[in-house]
């Protein structure tokens, strides 16, 4: 089959028996649920535009491993181009739907990390992960598949290892070895797209110490397997969904999140599903791995969020008769500045990059990490300057169902009116827009901090790169001072 189509995508995530709970009620359907229906909308436009030719090179290519073409999202990382082009349809998607595809988006991080780790544990370790793991790729590949990335786990007491925790299930671990397989337990936190994932790929937290190898686990599991339990997230305008008008929502069709957190009760998984199993020395470069290309990708998307930070903020300054207003370009051109300075930082450590013995291609640890910091800088900027070019009606904008009433919808149409030619009606959706994009009505700025790690993580990197270097730093000046 290789390429799904949207309805294949929805049929398959309709015919899960998934355990989902949201608002404290269990979830029978997501295709028609509030807050799943627009992640699976934003999933399903990949599916849809996939298939366009026009769209073809761009979301598509060839697999050598199942001699088909295949989504890009689960193509492995073999050339330096694919960097570069899985950067630019983060990019590119977002301008689409606005929202969070990480069903789909997270499958390059995860089946390429796993993929790279697997095939130097075998070499060094004389294991058979890789075979195992390249048996799931193709399985993947050929089904046109959504793969979520499970990693970040809920921690406990940040000050202790996973080994030293008062709760040992505060990170996911095994807890029991079987002939056969393994039983996991844990939970992981805030996984976009979990749900509605036709599989998840686990990968561990953070680098990992003698003794603590039961922590150190890979493995695939169908999304509705026994003893996964789903509860989703909820952010507050998930509440104005399940009570108010399309018109209140900012970004209608895709505008949620959509991410779990996933609990595994003593979770079976199958021997040919493990792909690390106690191996606590290639933790850490599991970890480093899918940390580097979730960055690039987070670089893309969040690039693509600023675009339409951009131009929301441009039409409303447009919409209240100030568009051409010299210090509306100029705080748009700042905006602009930050939002490209981010992606440079992404495309040079595109091209250079690093191939892995794999022959997987990462990119360039110091700038990924510079692009991730000032993507998360240039975000919440990006939200001071929309929310000061927009005003105060960001956010206070009376409902849809107001705007209808007989004895106060006039009134209201007549009192939030901006320019004389733009209907009021239009200017109110473009500030529930920038709303959701600011952070308002969304977690974008939150998922753009702390997804593909927070800005610690990416500081330390920097840290330590800085620390390598500076003593030739000194030694220079020093040289060209006369000493």
């Amino acid at each position: 089959m290789a390429l799904r189509t949207k309805k294949e995508y929805f049929d398959s995530i309709k015919q899960l028996k998934t355990e989902l709970y949201a608002m404290g009620e269990r979830v029978s359907d997501p295709s028609t649920h509030p807050c799943f229906k627009p992640p699976l909308e934003a999933i399903g436009l990949v599916y849809e535009l996939s298939g366009r030719k026009e769209y073809e090179d761009r979301l598509t290519t060839h697999s050598p491993f199942i001699n088909d073409k295949v989504n890009r999202f689960a193509h492995i990382l073999l050339e330096q181009d694919d960097l570069a082009k899985r950067f630019r349809i983060a990019r590119f998607m977002v301008h689409k739907h606005g929202a969070c595809i990480g069903a789909r988006c997270v499958s390059t991080s995860s089946l390429n990390a796993v993929f790279a780790v697997t095939y130097e544990m075998d070499r060094e370790l004389g294991t058979v992960y890789h075979s195992r793991f390249l048996d799931f790729l193709k399985f993947v590949q050929k089904n046109d598949l959504a793969v979520c990335g499970a990693m970040m786990d809920v921690k406990g007491d940040r000050s202790l290892s996973p080994g030293k925790q008062t709760d040992p299930d505060a990170y996911l671990h095994i807890v029991e070895k079987r002939k056969n397989g393994i039983v996991v337990r844990g939970a992981k936190a805030s996984i976009s797209g979990a749900a509605i994932a036709n599989e998840i790929v686990v990968v561990p937290c953070t680098a990992l110490q003698p003794g603590e190898e039961n922590y150190a686990v890979c493995f695939a599991v169908p999304s509705d397997a026994p003893g996964i339990i789903h509860v989703a997230e909820a952010p507050a305008p998930n509440m104005r969904r399940l009570t108010g008008d399309e018109m209140d929502f900012g970004n209608a069709r895709y505008g949620t999140h959509g991410s779990t957190h996933v609990i595994f009760e003593d979770v079976f998984v199958p021997e040919d599903r493990i792909f690390m199993c106690g191996e606590q020395k290639f933790a850490g470069t599991l970890v480093n791995y899918f940390a580097l290309l979730q960055r690039l990708a987070t670089s893309g998307c969040k690039t693509g969020h600023r675009d339409l930070l951009i131009g929301t903020a441009a039409v409303i300054a447009d919409y209240n008769g100030i568009g051409n207003a010299r210090h509306i370009r100029e705080k748009l051109t700042d905006l602009y500045f930050q939002s490209e300075l981010s992606a440079g930082c992404a495309l040079a450590a595109v091209y250079s990059a690093r191939k892995s013995p794999s022959g997987v291609f990462f990119p360039d640890p110091l700038y990924i990490n510079l692009a991730k910091l000032q993507g998360v800088k240039a975000i919440w900027d990006g939200n001071f300057i929309t929310a000061d070019i927009a005003g105060g009606l960001v956010c206070t904008p009376p409902t849809a169902r107001d705007i209808k009433n007989e004895r106060i919808g006039k009134l209201l149409t007549k009192y939030f009116k901006g320019r004389k030619d733009v209907p009021t009606e239009h200017r109110i959706r473009m500030m529930r827009l920038a709303e959701y994009l600011s952070g308002q009505g969304s977690v974008v700025p939150i998922e753009s901090t702390h997804g593909a790690g927070s800005p610690q993580a990416q500081r330390i990197v920097i840290q330590n790169t800085l620390m390598s270097v500076i003593e030739r730093f000194k030694k220079d000046v020093k040289v060209m001072a006369g000493k």
